[in-house]
């Protein structure tokens, strides 16, 4: 159980799974009381009068329970009590919200580092970012840059530090049965730690043995990336033709699962090329990685995990960006090369960005759209073999 008391105030903006799972169990370790920012009025008016709620860790055979309590709410249009939360001294901000929504929250933290760089210009602000983008930290460094002037532009330069953070964590549908036990609960994978940016805080960073700070956070995050998002984006598009619900049941095919297992060893060379990881260190973190995934009890679904194709096919993600990176460093990526063809015949679903990707490639053919979509020149090695695949493949079923 986590409760916390008067101690450092930890502001989440974005009360979703991510921000009531993962990020609230690890700034509730680092002994911070808790405050969520959301979007969603009748959400926050839940969280207030819930005084609590679990997050539910798979662990193959069982959930383990956490209890967070004793935490406030505000709606995202409470600016005024939003501004005089973070003005406070030593005030943690972590966002967890959609890359798409990422301006708009700019938009209000700009006003409370305007007030900041006006009231205390000498005390700092750590804004930690839980965005599964990683473009996240130029973006928001852009839109301040954008949105801010004078002293207060000064000031963000000087005293902001803008907190990358790197989230090897899943937070599926919560199971009915204890859903109705607990409509805010969250289900999680259980991953133990957060990584951060130890070089871009400008403040004390939160202390707890669930916290591990980085001065390669680059690296952390193209392996969780290049790992973590390959092995689930190669179950769900190798999954497509074969009608697999769970993400679990797929992996019980023994072609899919060697898949994964090939797909991996190629993002391995290219990431012991990059970032200087070993062999070995890569094989022991594969094998950690293929554990967190086979959990029968987060019930993820293919689904789910094959949205937002146009995102999971661009130039530095979990697929192509893991390609290039073998290629780049001697290796060859044809397990990763089949899994994005099979991306670009992935079924239209309920995913509005894949269906329009999908009449994409129909109007304008496979050559167009790896240009667009994965920025691969036709001269490109990897857009070759992608095409080759991808034309010898029938149409989605």
């Amino acid at each position: 159980r986590i409760s916390m008391g008067s101690r450092r105030e930890a502001v989440i903006i974005g009360a979703g799974k991510m921000g009531r799972g993962f990020c609230a169990e690890i700034l509730a370790s680092a002994g911070c009381h808790l405050t969520f920012v959301d979007s969603d009025e009748k959400r926050v008016e839940r969280l207030r009068n819930s005084g609590g709620y679990t997050i539910y860790k798979a662990r193959r055979t069982y959930f383990e329970t956490v209890s967070i309590e004793s935490f406030d709410a505000l709606p995202l249009s409470a600016e005024g009590e939003l501004s005089d939360l973070i003005a406070r001294r030593g005030v943690l901000v972590m966002l967890a919200v959609p890359f798409q929504q990422l301006e708009s929250v700019a938009s209000l933290l700009s006003v409370c580092i305007a007030r900041k760089a006006m009231e205390t210009p000498d005390e700092p602000l750590d804004i930690l970012l839980c965005i599964n983008q990683m473009e996240a930290k130029r973006q928001l460094t852009k839109f301040f840059e954008n949105m801010l002037g004078g002293t207060a532009l000064e000031y963000m330069h000087t005293h902001v530090g803008i907190v990358e953070t790197v989230a090897i964590c899943m937070c599926p549908e919560l199971p009915d049965s204890l859903a109705e036990r607990d409509p805010l609960g969250v289900l999680t994978n259980g991953y133990p730690e957060m990584p951060m940016d130890a070089t871009a805080f400008r403040g004390r960073p939160p202390h707890s043995e669930r916290i591990r700070l980085t001065y390669n956070l680059s690296a952390e995050a193209h392996r969780k990336m290049y790992t973590f998002n390959t092995a689930y984006a190669s179950i769900a598009y190798l999954s497509s033709p074969k009608h697999y619900v769970w993400a679990t049941e797929a992996m019980k095919d023994p072609d899919i699962h060697r898949s994964v297992i090939e797909a991996l060893h190629e993002s391995s060379i290219g990431l012991c090329g990059e970032y200087g990881f070993t062999p070995e260190e890569m094989e022991e973190w594969n094998k950690r990685i293929l554990a967190v995934i086979d959990n029968p009890l987060l019930g993820d679904t293919i689904n789910r995990l094959g949205s937002d194709t146009p995102r999971k096919v661009g130039p530095q993600d979990r697929l192509v960006g893991a390609a290039l990176l073998c290629l780049k460093y001697g290796g060859k990526p044809d397990t990763l090369a089949r899994v994005i063809a099979y991306a670009y015949r992935y079924p239209a679903s309920d995913d509005p960005r894949t269906r329009l990707f999908m009449r994409f490639i129909e109007s304008e053919g496979i050559e167009t759209a790896l240009e667009r979509y994965s920025r691969l020149a036709l001269r490109n090695q990897l857009h070759r073999q992608i095409r080759e695949i991808y034309e010898s493949l029938g149409d989605p079923v």
